[in-house]
């Protein structure tokens, strides 16, 4: 199973599986405090761990901007020992569709 998520959801998102919108995210609409690193990384534990035990096999992840917001993702990702394949999703100007870079 993939589990299709953007960052947040403070843009519209589409798939690049099925080509509809993607509505939920990790971090939600907007993030309070992009500086509260602490905070992010908790929440995307909880998300990863989530998809570990509902047996996810890949996370497409769609960045959606935010800098401090995708690296304490990532680094929840790696400290975890996370065994769910990841890839991140960036938005690509030329053809408005997101591509795909394959991390793990």
């Amino acid at each position: 199973m993939i589990r299709e998520v953007s960052l947040t959801s403070r843009h519209e998102v589409i798939s690049f599986i099925t080509r509809k919108e993607i509505t939920n995210s990790v971090f939600g609409e907007s993030v309070e405090d992009p500086m509260d690193f602490n905070k992010m990384e908790k929440k995307a534990l909880v998300f990863i761990q989530e998809c570990v035990w509902e047996g996810v096999e890949k996370i497409h992840l769609y960045i959606t901007g935010l800098t401090p917001a995708t690296t304490s993702f990532l680094k929840s990702y790696f400290d975890s020992g996370c065994p769910v394949l990841l890839s991140l999703f960036h938005f690509n100007r030329d053809s408005s569709l997101y591509q795909e870079q394959k991390i793990v």
